[in-house]
């Protein structure tokens, strides 16, 4: 284990992609890149000044960012529990529960291109959740299976959540923005949160920036991936697309935030998330879920034309 100065951190690699990670924090992302790149994943500073947290029903937010899995739908994260009374009655929608995303997993397998780590089971969801990751040519594959642990029924999804720099540029495939699209702002945001025009018209989704955002997407994708070209690199995320009643009515299979305020550059940060279907588990049931990965180095034209240009060469559906 680590000792309070340095967190205990693991890379994958081979002669394309590079990826590090912790079983400390909640067993988290943090770098991915093609093999020499930049690191795409935005991390928190707390991951150096708060390398050791405790995880108690009490505990709340720590930015460490990165690559987290999460159990959704967020209404609930505190309604299957009763170590914290005040936040179960009061529904509470924030922190994310602390011994998902602050406790240590256990590391039980580690080679070149493939790494294991299970988590202790938490007594606010029931669930332990198990997570592989494997490199494959220019895919790096994450597996994670939720278990409930308890002796009664749970109701859960798992949830990716994918932290990267809010100057990324988005593409999200969308058919109908009338009906597949929802945006919410949060209060702190004054104006109202707008879908890039451009990347509309082509059937994609990105938020119109230039101004202080805060806000979120919730969308039903066209087609199982979300691409974010950013520090000379194409990032995408792969996974099966779901049918619309599968996922929770509170969440979309693919929700964005993005937090950005460009007086304040370096700031803020965008969140790329894919939802599970939402499941009933029996005691000892599981359920799993599984995005792919990718990084390609890009140097084309920091342009639409320029981003669609690799997005089609990559052969994706919903183009």
């Amino acid at each position: 284990m680590a000792d309070a100065q340095q967190i205990e951190a693991h890379t994958l690699e081979n002669d394309k992609l590079s990826y590090r990670f912790t079983p400390q924090i909640g067993g988290r992302g943090l770098g991915f890149s093609t093999a020499g790149g930049e690191n795409l994943l935005k991390v928190g500073a707390a991951v150096r000044e708060v390398p050791a947290p405790q995880a108690t029903a009490e505990a709340g937010f720590v930015p460490y960012f990165g690559h987290i899995v999460w159990p959704g739908p967020q209404g609930d994260w505190w309604k299957q529990q009763t170590l914290n009374a005040g936040r179960r009655e009061a529904a509470a929608v924030w922190p994310p529960d602390p011994f998902t995303v602050l406790a240590a997993s256990k590391l039980i397998k580690l080679t070149e291109t493939e790494a294991e780590m299970v988590s202790p089971v938490s007594p606010v969801t029931g669930l332990q959740l198990t997570k592989r990751y494997r490199l494959d040519g220019d895919t790096l594959q994450h597996q994670v299976q939720a278990v409930n642990r308890r002796d009664e029924p749970v109701r859960w999804d798992i949830w990716f959540n994918t932290r990267v720099s809010p100057d990324a540029r988005l593409y999200v495939p969308v058919r109908d923005f009338d009906g597949d699209l929802r945006l919410e702002k949060f209060p702190e945001m004054s104006a109202v949160a707008q879908a890039d025009k451009n990347k509309r018209q082509l059937g994609l989704f990105d938020f119109a920036r230039g101004e202080n955002v805060k806000a979120k997407a919730f969308i039903e994708p066209a087609a199982g991936w979300i691409a974010a070209f950013d520090r000379g690199q194409l990032f995408l995320i792969e996974f099966e697309q779901q049918p619309r009643e599968s996922i929770h009515p509170e969440q979309g299979q693919v929700e964005v935030y993005l937090e950005q305020d460009p007086d304040k550059p370096g700031s803020g940060v965008m969140e790329l998330e894919v939802h599970a279907p939402y499941r009933e588990l029996a005691p000892g049931e599981s359920m799993a879920a599984e995005e792919n990965w990718r990084a390609l180095a890009y140097t084309g034209e920091d342009s639409i034309e320029g981003h669609l240009r690799a997005l089609k060469e990559l052969g994706l559906d919903g183009l």
